[in-house]
């Protein structure tokens, strides 16, 4: 089963090549894994102590940040080295403030390039986020006697790890030295897999922890904050067409809910090409853009288009309620940037692979809608009490954080 795996993942690397001649994000990857040698080759050996995480995009890395703090914090001469799978955690790690000591792409999961690889980072320990877990990365960490962790692993009975022919992953799953998992359904998954019970911690989710600091830390953002000072404030996060249209059909249905609910809208939405935002001012002609704001009055829009990057996450301090993005795609955006700040969440059915999303549909902070009388519903219900609501929400998310204990950064 090796030999085949490796095999898929050769012809893997031929076809990425193939597409990356036409595709942009192809491309990156491409280009990307051909500039780790020569990254790893510049990496001094310093003689300190070097810790390795891995993560497959932005979201991983979310949840790596407070470990990777807390390391620090215990230890201030620790050197960090950082890999990711896809370009748009290469892209954007550096929004969230930490720079490590080298950051490059995970190269293709081939015994050689992996054995290449663990040899030239030169590190005491590897990290690996959620479930990026390589079968012939961990090879090659186990022959090298590299201590490996995996944090905050969330895994379902779907994955290949738990079918009739899953074995080989199996065997991946149990070269890890600790298991930090989310729930205890992920820890009785990895048993079922035979993995050792005192391999097996619950950990939680170290999203909620990377939250609570980016919300301690967050800045003031004057424009949406008197944009939203005369009612409340319904933000669409990281909005798909399909949010935006239930959006758009329930203000066609409803002409004067906004004046009747006194409510402002906030909509973000995921595309930020020039192509989407003019369809999205063309659909909603009464909205204006965040960027032209100084231009407009707030009196004359009950409706602001953010079209910049970096301000959303903030922007949620403002917020009464969040219709997140991605719930019809089964690509969920993270609902906890709004539930930190005590913003009850709606969002599209398919988050099955989310389970903060069902952990606070069931605390009742939280509303599937899948169409505009649904989100007329969602409003109704929460906005009565949203104010009462915030508090419980925030108390909620500070209770979930996730534990760093001294095993994971000693």
């Amino acid at each position: 089963m090796g030999l085949l795996y490796t095999f898929f993942i050769f012809i893997y690397q031929l076809l990425l090549k193939l597409v990356a001649l036409w595709h942009p994000k192809a491309k990156a990857m491409v280009l990307g894994r051909k500039a780790t040698w020569r990254i790893l080759q510049e990496l001094p050996n310093s003689g300190k102590k070097r810790y390795w995480f891995h993560c497959a995009s932005l979201g991983e890395y979310d949840m790596a940040l407070p470990l990777i703090q807390e390391c620090l914090r215990t230890q201030p001469a620790l050197e960090i080295v950082l890999s990711f799978y896809s370009p748009s955690g290469m892209q954007h790690y550096h929004k969230r403030g930490f720079e490590p000591h080298a950051v490059f792409y995970l190269p293709a999961d081939t015994p050689l390039q992996m054995q290449r690889l663990v040899k030239a980072v030169q590190v005491d320990r590897l990290y690996l986020l959620k479930y990026e877990f390589w079968p012939n990365l961990l090879r090659a960490a186990q022959k090298e006697s590299l201590a490996t962790y995996a944090i905050s692993t969330l895994l379902r009975p779907s994955q290949v790890y738990f079918k009739w022919y899953g074995g080989f992953f199996r065997k991946a799953l149990r070269r890890l030295g600790f298991f930090g998992v989310q729930n205890e359904a992920t820890q009785n998954l990895l048993l079922t897999a035979g993995v050792a019970q005192e391999k097996i911690e619950i950990i939680g989710d170290l999203r909620f922890n990377r939250v609570l600091e980016a919300k301690a830390t967050a800045k003031p953002n004057t424009i949406i904050k008197q944009f939203a000072s005369s009612g409340p404030l319904l933000i669409l996060g990281s909005s798909w067409p399909q949010e935006e249209k239930i959006l758009f059909d329930l203000l066609t249905g409803k002409k004067d809910l906004l004046a009747k609910l006194n409510l402002k809208v906030l909509i973000a939405p995921h595309d930020l090409s020039q192509n989407h935002l003019t369809q999205l001012r063309q659909t909603f002609p009464q909205s204006v853009f965040y960027s032209k704001i100084e231009d407009v009055s707030f009196s004359e829009t009950s409706i602001m288009i953010l079209d910049t990057i970096g301000h959303l996450s903030a922007a949620y301090q403002y917020g009464a309620l969040a219709f997140v993005g991605g719930g019809f795609s089964g690509s969920l955006h993270n609902i906890l940037e709004p539930l930190v700040y005590g913003l009850p969440v709606l969002f599209g059915p398919k988050h099955e692979k989310f389970p903060e999303a069902q952990q606070f549909l069931d605390l009742g902070y939280a509303m599937e809608v899948t169409n505009a009388e649904y989100l007329k519903e969602a409003l109704e219900v929460f906005l009565e009490d949203h104010q009462l609501l915030r508090a419980q929400i925030e108390a909620q998310v500070f209770n979930l954080q996730g534990k760093i204990g001294p095993q994971l950064i000693a």
